[in-house]
């Protein structure tokens, strides 16, 4: 069965000066579904802001954990291993979907999955057209013990859903999920922003996607 789908209606701010004023005064919304809790229980804090300015989306993660490491230290690699938030999503609302994976460090994992076919990477101009701002810098880093709050700034150009042909957010409903995970970390995990209902831990679900509304007044 299809779970019930969250909305967000993301509203359209242009920036000029610091986007971290922006982010203050928005809602957060938390990515608290542990999906997996008999084999998964620990649930770091976590949650997102997002805005728009037509050309680029702009997301703020914001996340408390335990144990925490940066040992991914090239874009396209294995994101998933170290404290990460994902962004899937799907322009079209069908099972067509780019996943932006980031590390606490910033360092960004990127692809299109067409349904059906073979996923395809993004190449590294798409990948360097996505600014990211980790507060912990972006520097790897071995083992940190105890609990250490991090966030993560994502600004995605429209351009970066790179098989889409969308020019502009403006006024577009798409499908989407965020989630935070941490696969080799002391204490894996394993959240997602819209549930998801899968016998064990799978992220690439555009089924069972929630819901983005881009308004289009600023």
């Amino acid at each position: 069965k299809t779970n019930d789908m969250k909305t967000i209606n993301i509203p359209k701010i242009i920036p000029t000066g610091n986007i971290d004023s922006i982010f203050e005064n928005l809602p957060s919304h938390a990515i608290d579904c542990c999906n997996w809790r008999a084999e998964f229980p620990y649930t770091p804090n976590a949650a997102f802001k997002l805005f728009h300015d037509g050309k680029n989306l702009y997301i703020k993660f914001l996340v408390t954990e335990n144990d925490i490491q940066a040992v991914v230290a090239e874009d396209q690699g294995r994101t998933w291993t170290d404290p990460c938030v994902e962004f899937f999503v799907s322009p079209e609302g069908n099972l067509d979907y780019y996943n932006f994976e980031c590390t606490c460090t910033g360092k960004l994992l990127l692809a299109w999955h067409p349904d059906n076919a073979p996923k395809e990477s993004a190449d590294k101009e798409i990948i360097d057209s996505v600014k990211r701002i980790p507060s912990l810098g972006t520097e790897p880093f071995t083992l940190r013990r105890g609990e250490h709050s991090w966030s993560v700034i994502e600004v995605i150009p429209v351009t970066a859903l790179f098989r889409s042909g969308v020019d502009s957010f403006d006024g577009k409903e798409m499908t989407a999920n965020f989630y935070k995970c941490g696969d080799e970390l002391p204490t894996p995990h394993f959240l997602s922003w819209n549930a998801i209902e899968w016998p064990s831990p799978s992220f690439h679900r555009p089924e069972q996607f929630g819901k983005l509304v881009f308004l289009d007044k600023k």
